[in-house]
């Protein structure tokens, strides 16, 4: 897949811009805090329509705008020249692709794959749990259905089943709850296990091109609770509603799993230097978009945030020897790259974009 054509209206600093990106390579140039990442933000909704920045996508129209939009034009291994628009605004958003409404997000999600790198990846590895379950959910809901349905049913119900620890609901009320879980809650259980150790070994091929030696990376998959079957979950549900109904949430679950990134050292949080973390995240990363190409059959598009300034000589290597020539990357910096020959370079000044 690759971006050929982007329009962009009211989006964080950005006014409006038309951007030609029909290009292996896309450089965009220029200071901090331009719209460098702006843009970048905006290409990376294509894949789940959600933002690899922040939470609040509130916070994406540009300041005194109600809204904003995108048009996208890619040209597509499967459906060829594709044409996709995003309108955002007043708390809602309508979705077209080829002139089609999108109206449900499992219908969308992973058609138009991008891998974002960027330093907030650090966070993958350094943040909560809930930002490595983030990750791991948005690469497997790309490319399992079942497993994104099971994940929206599964939250579905566990936010009604503390809705109704919260006001004291009935042993019977939380027992139909507990029922409509379960099911989807193993399925979730299952899925992660199974794609969990798909990214491990994919991550394991591509490190070995990053790192400076075999520092033996692995992926360890926490689960809140074991694995097991349908019925064994319901009655750990169901074990627990006394301690749940005090604290007034559900404390078990795949909604309190956690996945840990190791080297030989020990944990890469606690052991690993800062030239290791970042090199690691960088592989996670690119094992992801690696994973997108086996599942989809789809080449992604690489959005390297300013992410390459950050790596040392040996691990910027090893990333684009780890990176297929054939993905299209679009990166930013506030340095020109060395090879500027072989890039489509936009000069980034106030929330304007100036070919070079």
């Amino acid at each position: 897949m690759r971006f050929l054509y982007l329009r962009l209206q009211h989006f964080r600093n950005i006014d409006f811009t038309e951007l030609d990106l029909d290009a292996p390579r896309v450089f965009l140039l220029g200071e901090n805090g331009q719209g460098k990442s702006n843009l970048l933000e905006a290409l990376g909704l294509v894949t789940a329509l959600r933002s690899f920045r922040t939470q609040s996508m509130a916070a994406l129209p540009k300041q005194g705008e109600q809204g904003y939009a995108a048009v996208y034009e890619l040209d597509h291994e499967v459906q060829g020249r594709t044409e996709l628009e995003i309108q955002s605004g007043s708390g809602s958003r309508a979705v077209q692709m080829d002139g089609e409404k999108v109206t449900r997000l499992g219908d969308f999600i992973g058609r138009l794959p991008v891998v974002p790198l960027s330093s907030g990846d650090l966070m993958i590895l350094r943040g909560s749990p809930a930002e490595r379950r983030r990750f791991i959910d948005l690469t497997l809901s790309a490319v399992d259905g079942a497993y994104y349905n099971a994940l929206r049913y599964y939250h579905k119900g566990v936010a009604e089943r503390n809705r109704l620890l919260k006001k004291g609901g009935s042993d019977a009320e939380l027992s139909a709850f507990e029922a409509e879980i379960a099911p989807h809650a193993i399925t979730i259980g299952e899925r992660r296990r199974i794609g969990v150790s798909m990214l491990r070994d994919t991550l394991k091929r591509v490190y070995s091109d990053i790192a400076e030696a075999d520092e033996g990376p692995e992926l360890v998959f926490n689960a809140s609770v074991p694995v097991g079957e349908v019925e064994s979950f319901r009655r750990l549900l169901q074990d627990a509603r006394q301690r749940d109904r005090i604290i007034g949430s559900t404390q078990k679950g795949p909604h309190r799993d956690d996945f840990q990134l190791n080297l030989q050292v020990g944990g890469a949080r606690e052991y690993a230097s800062d030239g290791q973390q970042r090199g690691l995240c960088v592989a996670l990363r690119i094992a992801q978009a690696k994973i997108f190409e086996e599942r989809l059959g789809l080449q992604p598009v690489i959005l390297a945030d300013d992410v390459l300034g950050e790596l040392d000589p040996h691990r910027k290597a090893g990333f684009w020897r780890a990176c297929p020539e054939s993905y299209q990357i679009i990166a930013t910096g506030t340095e020109p790259p060395p090879d500027t020959h072989e890039w489509l370079m936009y000069k980034v000044q106030g929330g304007g974009f100036e070919q070079q």
